[in-house]
């Protein structure tokens, strides 16, 4: 009966060390799964504001008087800051093929206004009017979804996409904008 007591005793023992081995276990693979998760989202991240860290750093261009410029002539209502995520993801641009970047977008329904200059990167000028042509074309169709916004969809079918090796301009006209917008973006590539 003893032998069996301690059998017994020694089992539970055992079992218990080996549940506090597996649960120490499990949190150290918790924690290198959390470390990791958080590896991967910060790799993302990075990833995705490549172009955010990258502009100003290592431009050539000037972008400030030329957004400038352009925007004077086409006031954006209710203006919100183009983000390194928005010339990813709506506007479909590598990180890799943008040296800097300024822009501004309206955040008002229905009114597509839109001042965005670009520095490419060397020999990505054409791509990046692809890209920003293949987003107006995105742009006319869903405007067109809506008849409330068929002023939009007007501005956006007349948007301005224009570039040379150094710089790439997209212009929408707000809904409040008188100016034309050709000859604008065509002082602000001669100046």
């Amino acid at each position: 009966m003893m032998k069996r007591n301690i059998f017994l005793s020694l089992t539970a023992a055992v079992l218990a060390m080996a549940c506090l081995f597996g649960c120490s276990s499990g949190s150290e693979e918790s924690s290198s799964s959390a470390s990791a998760d958080a590896s991967s989202k910060a790799a993302s991240s990075a990833a995705s504001s490549a172009v955010e860290a990258s502009a100003g750093e290592n431009g050539v261009r000037d972008l400030d008087a030329i957004f400038e410029s352009l925007k004077s002539s086409n006031p954006i209502s209710n203006p919100f800051e183009i983000a390194a995520m928005n010339i990813e993801y709506d506007f479909m641009l590598k990180a890799e093929d943008v040296v800097q970047y300024k822009g501004v977008k309206s955040n008002d329904n229905g009114d597509a206004g839109l001042v965005l200059v670009i520095e490419p990167a060397e020999g990505k000028a054409e791509a990046i009017c692809e890209a920003l042509e293949t987003y107006k074309q995105d742009q006319v169709a869903f405007y067109g979804n809506y008849a409330e916004f068929a002023q939009a969809q007007t501005n956006v079918q007349n948007a301005v996409i224009s570039g040379r090796d150094d710089v790439v301009i997209m212009v929408i006209a707000s809904n409040e904008c008188t100016a034309d917008l050709g000859d604008a973006v065509n002082a602000a590539l001669a100046g």
